[in-house]
C-alpha cells in the first residue's frame, strides 16, 4: 500500500504536467482504487492475527495428545480383551499420533491449498481420536482409575479439540477470502494496480525530459506480480 501512496504522491506533485488521456490512470480514477486497496489490506491484516492465534491455541491443546494416547494404549494393553481388539486399538492410536506433525501454515504467505492441507491433517487426527474413544468405550473392561484416561475425560478432550479446529477452519477461510479480495485489487480485475502502474510509467516515459525525474522516481517503486 505504501508504494501506491508514494506513486500517487508523485503524480500529484507533477501538477498539470500529469494529464493522461487514458481515463483509467487519471488521478481522479486512481484515488478510489487506492482507497479500495487500503480497505482490502486492512481486512487482510485484521484476519491474519485471528487465524494465527487460533492455530496457536489448537497446537497448544494438541501438543500432548500423542503422549496421552500412548498412556491410553498402554492401559488398554493391560486389560482382559482379545489380542485382536488390542491390535485394533493400537492401529487407531497410530493414526492419531501419526509419523509426522502437521505442517504449520504461514498467514503471511499461505493460500487456500496450504491452509486446507494443514486443516485436513488436524481434522483427520481429531476424527481418529473420536473413533479411538468409541473403541475404548465398547469394552466394559476399559475402566481406568486414572481420570485423565477415562472415557468421559477423553470425550471432553475430543469436544474441545473439535471446537478449536472449527475455529481455525473458520478463521482460515476468512483469511483466504481477505487475500482473494486483496489480490483482486492488486492483480486480477480489469483495473488492477499492477497494470495501472505499468500504464502510468509508460505515460510518464512518453513525456520525455520534462517528466524524467518523476519517471525515474516511479520506476524505483517495484510493484511485484504476486504475493
Amino acid at each position: 500500500m505504501g508504494k501506491l501512496t508514494s506513486a500517487f504522491q508523485i503524480l500529484q506533485e507533477m501538477g498539470t504536467l500529469y494529464n493522461p488521456s487514458n481515463a483509467k490512470i487519471q488521478l481522479a480514477n486512481l484515488d478510489p482504487i487506492r482507497a479500495s486497496l487500503q480497505t482490502t489490506l486492512n481486512e487482510l491484516n485484521s484476519k491474519k492475527p485471528i487465524y494465527k492465534n487460533a492455530v496457536s491455541e489448537r497446537e497448544d491443546a494438541m501438543a500432548s495428545l500423542g503422549k496421552l494416547v500412548t498412556k491410553v494404549l498402554n492401559y488398554a494393553k493391560s486389560i482382559d480383551i482379545s489380542a485382536a481388539d488390542k491390535e485394533n486399538i493400537a492401529n487407531q492410536a497410530k493414526k492419531i499420533r501419526g509419523d509426522q506433525k502437521a505442517k504449520k501454515t504461514n498467514p503471511e504467505t499461505t493460500e487456500a491449498i496450504g491452509i486446507s492441507t494443514s486443516q485436513m491433517s488436524y481434522d483427520s487426527r481429531i476424527a481418529n481420536l473420536d473413533v479411538f474413544i468409541k473403541q475404548l468405550g465398547s469394552h466394559a473392561n476399559y475402566a481406568p482409575n486414572e481420570s485423565e484416561i477415562q472415557v468421559a475425560s477423553l470425550e471432553t478432550l475430543h469436544g474441545n479439540l473439535a471446537t478449536l479446529s472449527t475455529t481455525v477452519n473458520t478463521a482460515g477461510n476468512a483469511l483466504i477470502t481477505a487475500r482473494i479480495n486483496r489480490n483482486n485489487v492488486l492483480y486480477n480485475n480489469d483495473n488492477n494496480v499492477i497494470q495501472l502502474m505499468r500504464d502510468v510509467k509508460s505515460y510518464l516515459k512518453s513525456l520525455g525530459d520534462s517528466a524524467k525525474p518523476y519517471h525515474s522516481a516511479m520506476v524505483k517503486l517495484k510493484f511485484i506480480e504476486k504475493v
